[in-house]
């Protein structure tokens, strides 16, 4: 199961149409995903930086404290520049610019993390 962790509603239904073969979990606050994750952990996790309440980074800090998370693929989907050194330090597998993203780019990033 991917998990989408993205506070813009208006961004659910275009993971659904790119990523229709997958079964997705969506979140739309990072309290609400690592909660989830103590219930079932994913097998990869698609999230943005710029969420209400605790930040995307937030959300990494606290899944990279739990070792049945610390190894779950994120990939990081935002409209906030980032350096790559910075996605790196958090074990992240791809940063994607939400402004530039083209729906084969997402796609191959998640077929690629799976």
């Amino acid at each position: 199961m991917i998990f989408v962790i993205e506070d813009d509603r208006g961004w659910e239904s275009y993971y659904r149409r790119i990523l229709k073969k997958y079964e997705l979990g969506f979140f739309h606050d990072g309290v609400e995903a690592i909660a989830a994750m103590d219930e079932k952990t994913p097998d990869l996790v698609i999230l943005d930086i710029l969420l209400t309440g605790p930040t995307g980074f937030a959300v990494l800090n606290e899944m990279r404290s739990y070792s049945e998370l610390e190894r779950v693929p994120v990939i990081i989907v935002t409209s906030v520049s980032m350096k790559t050194s910075i996605a790196e330090q958090y074990g992240v597998v791809e940063v994607l610019d939400k402004g530039k993203m083209m729906p084969q780019e997402l796609l191959g990033a998640v077929q690629g993390a799976l």
